[in-house]
């Protein structure tokens, strides 16, 4: 298995060469992570309706030598989702004699690469499409940590579109918003972990409902992903114990420059607008 990938990230990157019975068990693997992989192969070819050797066969082309193998990932991915930052500091950051902001900003550095090397194409595009479509409300949730991320979307979003709404971090307000939602709507989650159940019931009713939820969460994958049309998971580990908010951020600029890029036609005129706006109302600044 490729360093610092997780197993969800394998099965989504060799979904296309795998073959259609195979495809279902990654399917059902990613449907119900990282649980349904802890099963035993008859436990899980028994779910699937597929035999055991094309259990094996499938974590072989994730590059796992057994089943053990495969396993003994997840349960160290299930113990990585749990861990406090006390666990996960790396005390060789702090090294006496190191320059502290130059290893930090190479560790920031890898991380984004890792994540732009695991978000497919198809994923990112098809939340850009979403996002940008105008017919569609957008919703934004955040929770302790990544609420400024959704507050930083949301405040684009709402230059170069109508109806955006971010929603406050307090689960008795939601069902205020969720019984206008419908499936003309988005519902934009971000959720690291270690994972915000409320979040999760949120999302899990809005699915009911036919909304769209985009996901952002880490490469261990918010519980959200079971009912998510589309996931884009940065790689956050962060050396210093807390979990790097840089690599979601970038995700972030990157779906707004895209909107932007891809819909510039539409977008001009209410940028104009609005320009027109703020100098006649006096606004400065950012």
């Amino acid at each position: 298995m490729g360093q610092n990938r997780s197993v969800a990230e394998l099965l989504r990157s060799e979904m296309d060469k795998l073959t259609p019975t195979e495809r279902k068990i990654a399917r059902v693997l990613l449907a119900n992570y990282p649980v349904a992989g802890l099963e035993t192969i008859a436990q899980l070819a028994a779910r699937v309706e597929v035999s055991g050797p094309t259990v094996l066969r499938l974590v072989s082309k994730l590059g796992f030598d057994s089943y053990t193998a495969f396993q003994a990932a997840l349960r160290s991915e299930l113990e990585a989702r749990l861990q406090s930052p006390l666990v996960r500091r790396e005390a060789s950051l702090a090294a006496e004699g190191t320059n502290f902001l130059a290893d930090f900003v190479r560790r920031q550095s890898e991380l984004m690469q890792q994540t732009a090397a695991n978000v497919s194409a198809a994923e990112f595009d098809g939340a850009v499409e979403l996002l940008a479509d105008p017919k569609r409300r957008i919703w934004l949730l955040g929770g302790r940590l990544t609420e400024p991320l959704a507050a930083y979307l949301a405040h684009h979003l709402k230059v170069v579109r109508s109806q955006v709404t971010q929603l406050r971090a307090l689960p008795a307000s939601w069902a205020d918003h969720l019984v206008d939602m419908d499936k003309q709507d988005v519902l934009v989650v971000f959720d690291i972990r270690r994972y915000w159940q409320d979040a999760q019931r949120m999302a899990e009713m809005a699915a009911q409902r036919k909304v769209q939820v985009v996901l952002f969460t880490d490469q261990w994958l918010s519980p959200v992903s079971r009912c998510a049309r589309f996931t884009l998971a940065a790689h956050t580990a962060g050396p210093a114990g807390w979990d790097a908010n840089t690599p979601l951020l970038m995700l972030i600029d990157a779906l707004i420059a895209a909107v932007n890029t891809r819909h510039w036609g539409d977008i001009h005129d209410r940028l104009q607008e609005l320009e027109q706006m703020r100098a006649a109302l006096g606004e400065g600044g950012a």
